[in-house]
Formats: C-alpha cells, sequence, structure tokens
C-alpha cells in the first residue's frame, strides 16, 4: 500500500518515537528512586541492630532470597549490596 502523503507517516512516526523514549525514560527515572529507597530501608533496618555487619549480611541475604522467588532475577544478593552503596552514597550529597 502507498501512501499519497508521506509527511503524515513521518509525523506520526515521531510521535510514536518520541512517546517510547519518554516512557523509557520515566522508567528510568522510576527505578532509580526506587532502588534508593530500597537501599535507603536496608541502610535503616540494619542500623537497628547492634551488629551491623553481621546482621546486614544475613538481612540481604533473607530479603534477595524472598523477592527473588516473587519477583524473579534483578534482586540477588549482589544487585540488594549495590542498592545499598547506592542510597550510601547518594544520600550524604
Amino acid at each position: 500500500m502507498k501512501l499519497t502523503n508521506n509527511n503524515i507517516y513521518q509525523e506520526i512516526k515521531e510521535l510514536l518515537y518520541s512517546a517510547k523514549n519518554r516512557v523509557y525514560q520515566t522508567i528510568n527515572t522510576t527505578m532509580t528512586q526506587t532502588y534508593f529507597q530500597i537501599g535507603k530501608r536496608i541502610v535503616e533496618e540494619e542500623q537497628k541492630g547492634e551488629k551491623h555487619a553481621e546482621y546486614g549480611k544475613q538481612l540481604v541475604e533473607n530479603i534477595s532470597k524472598i523477592l527473588t522467588k516473587e519477583f524473579g532475577k534483578g534482586l540477588s544478593f549482589t544487585n540488594l549490596t549495590q542498592m545499598r552503596k547506592f542510597y550510601i552514597i547518594y544520600s550524604k550529597r
């Protein structure tokens, strides 16, 4: 099928790509904020105990196992540890 007016095709295509890019930006912003909040909650919970290092490691391992079962990949011990570090580094700015 051939279009008689190629401009409308280009305009619609640009609208769709623009919308797609805004969706990606929104997702990235939301995930970054969520990771920061997850890190914050882990740090807050760790600070309640007397043995921060031991409790913190066990806490993150347990949370990781439970969340991975419910949400799948992406919430490993390593990822949660990085979220914790992300919060610690950027909460001081």
